[in-house]
């Protein structure tokens, strides 16, 4: 799964993609969010998972928060995505499709002033 913030190119940008990705890799994702949906992780750095290949110094860290606070940039090219355990089900539940099959297509997962993506192929 690549990682890659798009500053500009689109009218949806800035947006953070998931891309070229498997059904496993779409359920380790799945399994990350699940754990902070269960409580049994506050946080869990993306960039840093072994399926995913981070582009261009992209780092996204997932937190569970009291709120949906969104995507927020911390520095440069790392990232920050905080929402409450009822978001984080809500996008849980938007990449089933994608690790119960090998759908194609794309999903929004956050809108706000930075979009994250799920992309099979990488567009939209």
């Amino acid at each position: 799964m690549k990682l890659e913030y798009l500053a500009d190119g689109a009218p949806e940008c800035p947006l953070i993609r998931l891309y070229e990705f498997d059904q496993v890799q779409a359920r380790k994702l799945r399994e990350v969010i699940g754990a902070m949906i269960a409580g049994e992780r506050q946080a869990a750095a993306l960039h840093h998972e072994q399926w995913v290949e981070p582009l261009g110094g992209c780092s996204l860290i997932l937190r569970a928060g009291s709120r949906n606070n969104g995507v927020r940039r911390a520095k440069d090219l790392r990232f920050e995505w905080v929402l409450n355990v009822d978001g984080w089900s809500n996008v849980e539940g938007l990449i089933e499709p994608f690790s119960e099959s090998e759908t194609a297509g794309f999903q929004w997962l956050n809108d706000g002033a930075i979009a994250v993506l799920i992309s099979r192929d990488g567009h939209w």
